[in-house]
C-alpha cells in the first residue's frame, strides 16, 4: 500500500514537472547548420546569389538565358511593411553584416536616411550572442532584404532557444506588426520535433493580417513544430541544376528536406484538395525555394564568429526559402488576412504553371518528388509574384 502511494505521488509529481517545465524544456533548432567559407578557390560558382535566385524564379523582368550566375545583377524592387524574423540570442553585427551584403549587390544600404532594418530584443534586454543562431539570422535578413528592398525588416530577438521565449518573442512580432496598422509577414527559421500538446500553440500564429512561414528542415523524417501547424507556411527544398557553363538547366527535389504527415495536428481545409494523399493528417511542406547545401549552396556574410567562420561563406538551408516566399508575398502586397487563406489561394493554383512550377523529380530519405503536390516540394516553386 505504501508502496502504491510512494509511486503515485512520483507520478504525480512527475507530471507536474513536466506540465510545469513544457514550455522551458522544448529547446529549438536553427535551421542553419553549417557553411564553409569563400575562399580564392571557390568564388567560381556553384553557388547562387540573390540576383541568380531572382532570375531563376522570374521575380525580376531583366531574365538572361540560364541565369548564369555572374552575369545575371537584376534584382527586384518594391515591398512594403513589415517582415519580421524571429530568433534566438543576439546577432550583434547584424546591420553591419546586412549593409556589407547588401553593397556587394548594389542594395541600398540601410539607415537613418533609410530605416529598412530594426533589432528588437523581446524582454527588453540584450540577450547573449550565440554564433550559430548569428548565422541563422544573417541568412534570411539579407536574402529577405535584397528581394524586398522596400520593406523594413524587424529582427526580434528572443533571450534564448527555448519555446517559451520564442513564443515571446512571437508575441512581441505580432504586437509590432499589428501596431503598424498593416498586414506582414513574420519568418520562424527554427523547428522542435513535434510534441503532444504543440497545437495549443497554433493560436500564437493568428494575428490578423500576418502571414507565417517557417521550413520543412526533416532530414531525419522527424517533422518540426512550427512548421507543422496549420496556421504557418512550410517551405520545402530544391537543387537547382547548372550546366559546365553555369547555366540553369533544371531543378529537383534537394537530397535532405523532406516533410511528412504531422503526428498532432489534422488537416486544415486548404488541404482538402491532396486528401487523396495525406489522410487526415496536416502535411508538409506547403511550396519549395532553392536550398541545397551540397549542389547548388547561397553565398551569406556573417562577421559574428561561428564555429570559426566569419565573413563570406556558402551554405544551404530552408531559411533562404522562407525568406525568399516572405519577400514575393510582401511585393505583391499580398492581401490575405491569415496564412490560411494565402495557402487556400496557393493550393487553389495547383497546376496552374503560370503561378507554380512544379517540381517532379528527386529523392530524399526515401521520398520521391512526383507531379502535382508531394512529401518534398509541396505545390511547387515561384514563378514570378503574381497569383500569391
Amino acid at each position: 500500500m505504501i508502496r502504491k502511494v510512494l509511486i503515485c505521488l512520483m507520478l504525480f509529481f512527475c507530471a507536474a514537472v513536466c506540465l510545469a517545465q513544457t514550455d522551458s524544456s522544448l529547446i529549438a533548432r536553427p535551421h542553419f547548420s553549417s557553411a564553409r567559407a569563400e575562399s580564392a578557390e571557390t568564388r567560381l560558382p556553384p553557388f547562387e546569389t540573390p540576383p541568380s535566385l531572382a532570375c531563376i524564379y522570374g521575380l525580376v523582368s531583366e531574365i538572361v538565358p540560364g541565369c548564369p550566375v555572374r552575369e545575371t545583377t537584376a534584382l527586384p524592387t518594391g515591398g512594403s511593411g513589415i517582415i519580421a524574423v524571429i530568433n534566438a540570442f543576439d546577432y550583434p553585427t547584424a546591420l553591419q553584416d546586412l549593409n556589407v551584403f547588401s553593397k556587394r549587390f548594389g542594395v541600398q544600404p540601410c539607415n537613418s536616411n533609410n530605416p529598412c532594418f530594426q533589432k528588437v530584443y523581446a524582454t527588453g534586454f540584450k540577450p547573449l550572442t550565440d554564433g550559430l543562431w548569428a548565422a541563422n539570422a544573417a541568412a534570411v535578413i539579407e536574402y529577405a532584404h535584397t528581394l524586398a528592398p522596400g520593406a523594413t525588416i524587424v529582427l526580434v530577438e528572443a533571450a534564448t532557444s527555448s519555446m517559451g521565449d520564442l513564443k515571446h518573442a512571437i508575441d512581441v512580432a505580432n504586437d509590432i506588426i499589428a501596431s503598424h496598422g498593416e498586414k506582414g509577414q513574420m519568418i520562424l527559421p527554427f523547428g522542435i520535433h513535434e510534441f503532444p500538446s504543440e497545437a495549443e500553440n497554433d493560436a500564437l500564429f493568428s494575428q490578423s493580417g500576418v502571414v507565417y512561414i517557417s521550413g520543412s528542415s526533416g532530414g531525419l523524417r522527424f517533422l518540426e513544430y512550427p512548421a507543422v501547424s496549420p496556421n504557418v507556411m512550410t517551405v520545402g527544398g530544391t537543387a537547382v541544376l547548372r550546366d559546365q557553363q553555369g547555366n540553369m538547366f533544371d531543378e529537383r527535389a534537394a537530397g535532405l528536406w523532406v516533410g511528412g504527415k504531422s503526428l498532432y495536428e489534422t488537416r486544415p481545409a486548404y488541404q482538402d484538395v491532396i486528401e487523396q494523399f495525406i489522410g487526415t493528417r496536416r502535411s508538409i511542406p506547403d511550396v519549395a525555394f532553392a536550398a541545397d547545401a551540397f549542389v547548388t549552396p547561397m553565398l551569406m556574410y556573417d562577421s559574428t564568429d561561428s564555429d570559426g567562420f566569419v565573413g563570406w561563406q556558402y551554405t544551404g538551408h530552408v531559411g533562404f526559402g522562407e525568406a525568399a516566399w516572405a519577400s514575393i508575398l510582401n511585393r505583391n502586397g499580398s492581401t490575405a488576412n491569415s496564412t490560411a487563406e494565402e495557402l487556400t489561394l496557393l493550393y487553389g493554383e495547383l497546376g496552374d504553371e503560370a503561378v507554380l512550377r512544379d517540381i517532379t523529380w528527386g529523392m530524399a530519405i526515401g521520398l520521391h518528388a512526383r507531379k502535382g503536390w508531394d512529401f518534398l516540394t509541396g505545390v511547387g516553386v515561384p514563378v514570378g509574384s503574381m497569383g500569391k
